[in-house]
């Protein structure tokens, strides 16, 4: 089983294959933070909703040729490269190709949805030009895709941890990148932690934000939140937090998430993995002070850890 660190990898080298040999297998990376607010939102929209006719498009062109025809994709899913075919597509919130499409454009996709939207974009057909060509697969990503804190999360838990299929993602009631923070929580099927010393470093553990009150904090549109995982097996100590954390020394894990916080030193927001000091609160049970190594002061969070066998 992949790792949280292992997966996030996988954002960074997204294989991008064409079924037809129109182009060599190319490599992009994925791994801005995209948080979809009202400024960015109708662009967005007009992109996403691009591709969406021109899927239609092509689907109609194929048929005319072979009735039984339908839009068919090679991705990478880790283990392997996998032909899916879809006999069907529609933008009904059901359609599980659509749902594949879409969340890309919205920080919720995983690696293998993103390869389909860049393989459905390049696709070149009398009548129905590409929307992108391969060369310039990396500034279409950079323009219109990425990743939220709960897509990485929800992604990684959905589909290697409780091993739900790539192509599943709307189907069934497990996790997923679309949850609202506070579900994933509830579902996660670990131990929250209530002081220091309940924290083991050798499980998978999964962070979350809380508000001053204690209770997690579920995003959308009920404000911002943010999750995160650990990297098991990683850990370390930090001295020197004094001014920052309230303590001399820390404990910290090597955790993985996706945020608009800028990273030190590269000063940049999106994928970070990175060690996180934590120290009780003295005023609430169950809840620490997080100390990441992003831009910001520690945040009060809620933790969970499972079993990790790896």
């Amino acid at each position: 089983m992949l790792s949280p660190p292992e997966y996030m990898q996988r954002y960074r080298e997204i294989i991008v294959s064409s079924i037809s040999g129109a182009w060599n297998p190319t490599t992009i990376s994925v791994d801005r933070y995209l948080l979809n607010t009202p400024s960015k939102q109708q662009g967005i929209m007009n992109e996403r909703a691009k591709l969406a006719r021109k899927v239609l498009k092509d689907l109609s062109i194929l048929r005319a040729a072979d009735p039984a025809a339908g839009i068919s994709v090679l991705v990478d899913s880790g283990s392997g490269a996998e032909l899916r075919t879809f006999a069907t597509f529609t933008t009904a919130a059901t359609d599980q190709l659509w749902a594949l499409l879409r969340y890309p454009f919205v920080g919720k996709g995983s690696p293998e949805a993103v390869s389909i939207v860049l393989q459905l974009a390049a696709v070149d057909l009398p009548g129905s030009p590409a929307i992108v060509s391969p060369e310039n697969f990396q500034s279409y990503c950079d323009t219109w895709l990425g990743l939220d804190c709960n897509g990485l999360v929800g992604n990684y838990l959905r589909h290697v941890l409780y091993g739900v299929a790539w192509d599943d993602v709307s189907s069934s009631n497990e996790i997923g990148p679309d949850s609202d923070i506070s579900i994933i929580w509830n579902r996660f099927s670990g131990t929250e932690f209530s002081h220091l010393g309940d924290v083991d470093p050798a499980q998978l553990i999964l962070v979350v934000l809380v508000d001053e009150h204690g209770k997690v904090k579920p995003g959308g549109s009920s404000g911002y939140g943010h999750i995160l995982l650990s990297g098991p097996g990683e850990s370390t100590s930090i001295d020197g937090l004094k001014n920052k954390l309230g303590v001399d020394q820390a404990p910290a894990i090597c955790t993985v998430e996706s945020t608009h916080a800028a990273h030190q030193p590269e000063g940049r927001d999106g994928l970070f993995r990175g060690w996180s000091a934590y120290a009780e609160s003295r005023a609430q049970a169950g809840v620490f002070r997080l100390l990441r190594g992003v831009d910001g002061p520690a945040i009060p969070v809620r933790m969970k850890g499972m079993n990790w066998s790896g």
